[in-house]
């Protein structure tokens, strides 16, 4: 968007302008990454990277990307990078991997995509193993990446096609093309499909569990932010952003997020299903 766009090139003055594309109205994932194909010739490799993940273990991102790389340019696929998982998540989506496709590159073909699970779910994924965390990271050449656009979500690729004939057209197109994506649109319907299992530290950030992951801890187990009164408080998340003092007792394994607004608690490993409160309080993270 034209926001992310100013704070984009105030945080980065030296990143080539041209090679920023702007999205004119919201449309999903799918749309997006078709634009930003047009930038590509037939047989580049288009690796697709969401911009607000955090990543650790940089060395082995970079081998797994190599791997993917490597295999996109000799088959005619589209590898998506699946994050083994840590422990049974219900905020994220997860691939169910099938056959082995290539030794070399310990790939499997997707069996399936599934939407996010309840916990019950994710704990029956995590112990049955062949599942991963859907990391929405993607490597393909780019006229495969097109020909499954072209068969899987043609209105998609008919307004790419205007845009590469008529660049000027691509404020307008752009605001036809429905709002779908990337595994909705392409990835869950194409029968050419691969996954690489990666083990690099991997988290989107979409929910207080997720911050709660990327925080320092104390020596119970606790995140803590502001003023608290703890009595046998472990493995939480305690966030407290007023001039209250807050009291706990006898707590495990939980989220209190606190403002002016209002106070949230919560399960850790459920924060995900609070959302709609979440909004309505104004305790977005």
């Amino acid at each position: 968007t034209e926001e992310q766009y100013q704070l984009f090139i105030y945080y980065l003055p030296d990143f080539p302008k041209e090679n920023i594309i702007v999205e004119p109205v919201g449309r999903n994932t799918a749309p997006a990454i078709a634009v930003g194909s047009l930038k590509f010739d037939d047989d580049d490799v288009m690796v697709v990277l969401p911009s607000d993940h955090v990543i650790k273990n940089i060395e082995e991102f970079h081998k797994t990307l190599r791997t993917a790389i490597n295999e996109a340019r000799k088959e005619d696929v589209l590898i998506t990078i699946g994050i083994t998982p840590s422990y049974p998540h219900t905020g994220y989506g997860y691939l169910e991997r099938g056959e082995k496709w290539s030794q070399k590159s310990n790939s499997y073909k997707v069996r399936r995509f599934h939407e996010k699970p309840d916990f019950e779910q994710a704990q029956a994924y995590f112990k049955t193993g062949g599942y991963y965390w859907n990391s929405g990271m993607f490597v393909w050449r780019k006229k495969v990446f097109e020909q499954a656009l072209a068969v899987n979500l043609t209105s998609v690729y008919k307004c790419i096609l205007q845009i590469e004939e008529d660049p000027e057209s691509l404020k307008t197109v752009y605001e036809k093309m429905p709002s779908v994506s990337i595994d909705y649109g392409v990835m869950e319907k194409a029968d050419n499909v691969v996954v690489i299992p990666a083990s690099f530290y991997w988290n989107d950030i979409g929910s207080w569990d997720s911050v709660y992951d990327l925080e320092d801890k104390d020596k119970h187990g606790n995140v803590v932010k502001g003023k608290f009164i703890l009595n046998q408080v472990r493995n939480s998340l305690l966030i407290n952003v007023t001039d209250r003092v807050l009291g706990l007792s006898m707590l495990e394994n939980v989220i209190v997020i606190s403002s002016d607004n209002g106070t949230l608690i919560c399960a850790r490993g459920e924060s995900q299903t609070t959302k709609e409160i979440v909004r309505d309080l104004g305790l977005m993270g």
